[in-house]
């Protein structure tokens, strides 16, 4: 839960920044992860969870 929280805040605060430097428009991209966020917390599903499970840095080692 811990690369949920650090990669979701991620991606908020760089979608802010550049709404902030590039174009306003990016506000959409931080309300979309945001959005994600809130349904995750209602529905208990979390996509992003779902993906970081397959990555290598979480697998267990063969035996």
């Amino acid at each position: 839960m811990r690369q949920v929280q650090i990669i979701a805040r991620a991606l908020v605060l760089t979608g802010v920044l550049l709404s902030r430097f590039v174009a306003p428009g990016f506000l959409g991209y931080s309300a979309f992860i945001g959005a994600g966020l809130m349904f995750a917390g209602v529905t208990g599903w979390c996509g992003m969870a779902n993906l970081l499970r397959f990555m290598p840095w979480n697998q267990r080692p063969a035996a």
